[in-house]
């Protein structure tokens, strides 16, 4: 359900509520502490609720709404939702977590999961569901026009964005400081910390993740979009055999797929040739470039372009020279290989790459972790 535009990143950025009229983004620029304001309601002579729009659902009784309650057997009887919603207004404890930032609208924080440029992804668990999701942290004070564009390119994308093997955005919040980017919670963390950590995988367990990688690009690009950043640590293990990508602060939806892009996006070891070119190029080439050095490194826990400084990188790219290891797979080598050619015309498209033999006999587990239901499920809370 659509919430009130940011005033900050201001027409660009539509955002979905997983408390839509509610939701503490389209409050808190009205309240001078920050925290949302007590709808305004009419409160009738006799006590009665008002009656709201036609069509619409009774409003709440203002006592309930609003005002501390006056017994105990009160408080017991409102829902989940409003004696959270009372403690956000109320509680002193509330506020004082809201204050020193361990809390946001309806989630409380738990830990830090990362740290970028200028934003902090921490933990988080909504206090009705009691969902875990990913908040992505940024000052607003660290953002420039550019990076403000960039801000809400990435959540007017993802905003459209629903698929098994993609992270989910379900709310954006903004406070007078920070703005909040509430994000699906993959539990597994990094596909690269994963390999650092345990090593390459086996091949049928590369083609069961590059599979799911392949399916999520497929979708954006057929949604017109380039995601312009896959790497490792960009892909995130929601369970057993089961990842998700995430990350679209380089993404940018195109009119078509011929569209010719610009500007130089991504991590340098993932980049295409035509990239450092300083020419135009093709996204969806980018992209396929981009999924053979991640194949590439979940076969061997490596890269197949590899320099200590970026000039150094970028002759190896421009070379195109690798070597393939041997305990590779003739399969696996001629995927690599066809993804890899310096040609960006020459390299498949994600229907062709799909029908690769490597992945022949790929499994294609169903999602792992389900979705945060908080959408369809607050209703019992309300």
């Amino acid at each position: 359900m659509p919430a009130a535009r940011s005033s900050f990143l201001g027409e660009a950025l539509t955002h979905n509520a997983a408390i839509s009229a509610r939701s503490l983004s389209s409050m808190c620029a009205a309240a001078p502490h920050g925290l949302p304001s007590p709808p305004t309601a009419e409160v009738e002579e006799d006590g009665e609720a008002g009656k709201g729009e036609a069509g619409s659902p009774p409003t709440p009784p203002y006592r309930q709404q609003h005002l501390p309650p006056s017994t105990d057997e009160e408080m017991d009887e409102r829902s989940p939702y409003d004696r959270v919603l009372y403690g956000l207004h109320h509680d002193p404890r509330w506020l004082k977590e809201v204050t020193l930032g361990r809390r946001v609208g309806f989630y409380r924080f738990r830990g830090e999961l990362g740290q970028g440029n200028f934003s902090t992804v921490r933990l988080a668990v909504h206090q009705l569901t009691r969902d875990k999701v990913a908040i992505k942290v940024i000052d607003k004070s660290k953002l420039d026009q550019k990076t403000q564009r960039m801000l809400a390119r990435e959540i007017a994308n993802m905003d459209t964005l629903a698929h098994p093997n993609i992270i989910r955005l379900f709310e954006v919040v903004e406070s007078l400081s920070r703005i909040h980017l509430v994000l699906e919670f993959a539990g597994g963390g990094e596909l690269f910390n994963t390999i650092t950590t345990e090593g390459r995988m086996t091949e049928a367990q590369a083609a069961a993740v590059f599979t799911q990688v392949l399916s999520a690009i497929t979708y954006l690009h057929g949604l017109s979009i380039i995601h312009r950043d896959i790497k490792a640590e960009n892909v995130f293990v929601s369970g057993p055999g089961h990842v998700k990508l995430g990350d679209f602060g380089f993404s940018t939806r195109v009119s078509d797929l011929e569209q010719q892009l610009s500007t130089f996006c991504g991590s340098p070891p993932y980049a295409a040739p035509e990239l450092y070119k300083d020419e135009s190029y093709l996204g969806p080439a980018v992209d396929t470039w981009a999924l053979g050095v991640l194949l590439f490194f979940i076969l061997t826990a490596d890269m197949p372009f590899k320099a200590p400084t970026v000039a150094g990188l970028k002759r190896h790219i421009l070379t195109g020279v690798y070597e393939t290891p041997s305990h590779v797979s003739p399969e696996a080598a001629s995927l690599i290989s066809s993804l890899l050619v310096q040609d960006p015309s020459e390299r498949p498209t994600t229907a062709t790459i799909a029908d690769h033999p490597f992945l022949s006999d790929a499994p294609c587990p169903a999602t792992a972790s389900r979705p945060l239901c908080s959408r369809p499920n607050l209703r019992q809370y309300a």
